[in-house]
């Protein structure tokens, strides 16, 4: 019965066939064991001549052409690669200071370009999301080129470009393989997160600052972020666990995953991110508004509130055994202190609605600062984009957010619709009060919410437990559907 309710829609699925198309080169699971071992060890190699030897350069290049060789034979293994630095920085750069997590990005999409020419994986592209994201980057390049600052804008708009190419790479691996790439890739992030900040205990030789001023935590390894971006790193990441934790059945990960569960709640106490930890706390008890399909899944509903138990007491143990530094509390309790902060980050959205009206086609980016009279940017995504790059920015990059909403919304109901529900849920508030348009992880996850679409029909297709479903939620559900197929 549930298969006749969403039947128009998987049927058009079905051209994702599990191992009739791959961009991997196939080769024996053994020979995969033998290359994964061999890369380990030669990496093992590199970073003893890097600590040992104090060699960097040497050890990077020791482990550089090896992970490079690997990137090419599987892209799905440059996906886990880039999914472990992504938490080492957040920006995508042109002539600027090279930072770890750039120098994969580059070396994803050089070894994905040549693989296409080895492996030639047929896809298609069937969200309109994308083709959004695409319309919205010709329309920032087109912007640029009327902006008295042309050289500054052209640079800023093959970053836009940049993160253009790497949506499709990362939408290219995850369509044309199996969804284990989808768990890989998130245990990487997931391991990646951790790592990034244990390094920044251990050691301060790659960090710009490991605490602020008022005793926050916000820089990571490579080039330094601010603390809401580390903030918004740390939530994706706790979220990655939760849906692993459920959909992971090993013993082994499960234990790393409810470590992560535990440890991030308590790095966001310390990093004193209001917005994330405003944007986590919506997301989590998110699910009580659809208490109809929760109740039809008790699991989901026990998941969900052990996990915010467990992350509540975690986070509450810490702050009471070690306490927080008294800048970093004030932040998090002192009202009067939130109202300023919040009144401070009204004045350039309101300055990029009028300079909206005066300029719709947009500031740019570089002209913002002069048009607006601000040194600040707008703390939003939309007012972001409207005020450097106009209407037409902002209602591509509303667009955009809408279709992916209704992609999530007519998603099957299991543990990737739920995944997906949070992730774009945390995104999208969070960006109520920080700009993340520049920024990988942002369009990074958002890709990873239109490609566990797929997923999560390949994964609830019709089985004993999704058959005993309610057929007339589902029917109204999809009957609401603009961008059903």
């Amino acid at each position: 019965m549930y298969s006749e309710a969403v039947e128009p829609i998987y049927e058009d699925e079905l051209y994702y066939e599990p191992g009739e198309q791959t961009s991997d080169i196939q080769l024996p699971a053994i020979m995969n064991f033998l290359l994964l071992a061999i890369w380990s060890v030669i990496c093992i190699i590199g970073f003893a001549i890097i600590f040992l030897t104090d060699n960097p350069v040497a050890g990077a290049v020791v482990i550089a052409i090896p992970t490079v060789v690997g990137m090419l034979i599987k892209p799905t293994f440059g996906l886990c690669i880039l999914m472990i630095t992504l938490p080492t920085g957040a920006g995508v750069g042109f002539r600027q200071m090279f930072s770890l997590d750039r120098g994969i990005g580059i070396a994803v999409a050089l070894t994905f370009a040549l693989n296409l020419l080895l492996t030639r994986p047929r896809v298609r592209v069937p969200n309109k999301a994308l083709w959004v994201l695409v319309a919205y980057t010709f329309w920032i390049f087109l912007a640029s080129l009327f902006s008295p600052y042309l050289g500054q804008e052209l640079r800023r708009a093959f970053t836009q470009f940049q993160l253009l190419a790497l949506v499709f790479i990362v939408y290219w691996i995850l369509q044309t393989n199996s969804e284990k790439t989808l768990v890989w890739a998130l245990r990487s992030y997931v391991i990646g997160s951790i790592g990034t900040i244990i390094l920044t205990f251990l050691t301060g030789a790659a960090i710009r600052s490991t605490e602020t001023s008022e005793g926050r935590y916000a820089a990571t390894l490579g080039q330094a972020i601010d603390a809401n971006m580390l903030a918004a790193l740390a939530g994706l990441a706790f979220l990655s666990a939760i849906y692993l934790f459920a959909r992971d059945k090993t013993i082994f990960w499960r234990i790393i995953y409810l470590a992560a569960i535990l440890f991030f709640p308590v790095m966001l106490l310390r990093i004193a991110s209001r917005g994330a930890i405003v944007a986590l706390a919506f997301t989590m008890l998110s699910p009580l508004l659809f208490v109809r399909q929760v109740l039809r899944r008790p699991a989901l509903a026990v998941l969900v509130l052990t996990t915010i138990l467990l992350a509540s007491v975690s986070a509450g143990m810490v702050a009471r055994r070690s306490g927080l530094e008294t800048e970093v509390a004030g932040r998090l309790t002192d009202i009067p202190r939130a109202k300023t902060a919040l009144s401070y980050r009204m004045v350039p959205i309101k300055q990029a609605v009028k300079a909206a009206f005066r300029r719709p086609t947009g500031t740019s980016y570089y002209g913002w600062f002069e048009q607006a009279g601000t040194r600040h940017w707008p703390h939003n995504d939309f007012f972001l984009a409207l005020g450097a790059y106009g209407i037409p920015a902002a209602l591509l990059f509303a667009v955009f957010a809408i279709i992916l909403m209704f992609t999530v919304r007519r998603m099957p109901l299991g543990w990737e619709k739920l995944y997906a529900r949070a992730v774009l849920t945390f995104l999208l508030i969070n960006g109520m009060s920080i700009g993340q348009l520049y920024h990988k992880h942002f369009w990074v996850f958002l890709t990873v919410v239109v490609a566990v679409e797929r997923i999560s029909y390949l994964k609830s297709a019709p089985t004993e437990d999704l058959a005993e479903e309610s057929v007339e939620d589902e029917i109204e559900e999809f009957e609401h559907q603009p961008y059903a197929l």
